[in-house]
């Protein structure tokens, strides 16, 4: 079998990273295996495992893309009134804020992974907006983190 290229390499993890980060946001932690990424990509479960040994690895590799998918919806521009009104419009959203900051309790609350992608990516959010606005925001983002988890679970109860 001949070896592949560098930039074939490249391509398959990023196929796999593009799917991981899709099944993540939509399935949940839980729900993406190296068999449903298996599926979806073509790339065998061996391959897979290849680049990423972990699944946890997938959350690591991800970081960039998750603290981006935070910062997006929020508005760092003006005041800390304006930054939490943004951030619980964008909670109340059903997009990628809330699926990723979801996924970030889940991974942080769960035991199940190790926790670091997920606390790093919370940290470099806060540490991001604070750069942003120039103001410490460690008691509006410990008041929106705690209503967010609530806010989470009780849309979970609503569908149950």
């Amino acid at each position: 079998m001949p070896k592949r290229s560098k930039a074939q390499t490249q391509q398959t993890i990023e196929t796999i990273l593009a799917e991981a980060k899709r099944q993540l946001l939509a399935l949940g932690y839980e729900g993406m295996s190296y068999t449903t990424l298996s599926e979806a990509t073509g790339v065998s479960r061996t391959g897979i495992s290849h680049h990423f040994p972990r699944k946890q690895d997938f959350m690591v590799a991800l970081e960039p893309f998750l603290v981006e998918s935070l910062r997006t919806p929020l508005d760092t521009r003006s005041t800390i009134n304006a930054f939490m009104k943004s951030w619980m419009q964008a909670m109340h959203a059903e997009g990628e804020f809330k699926s990723t900051l979801k996924l970030c309790f889940y991974v942080l609350i769960s035991g199940k992974a190790d926790h670091g992608a997920a606390f790093r990516c919370l940290k470099t959010l806060q540490q991001e907006c604070e750069q942003q606005m120039q103001t410490d925001l460690t008691v509006a983002f410990s008041q929106l983190l705690g209503a967010s988890v609530l806010l989470c679970r009780q849309r979970a109860d609503a569908k149950s």
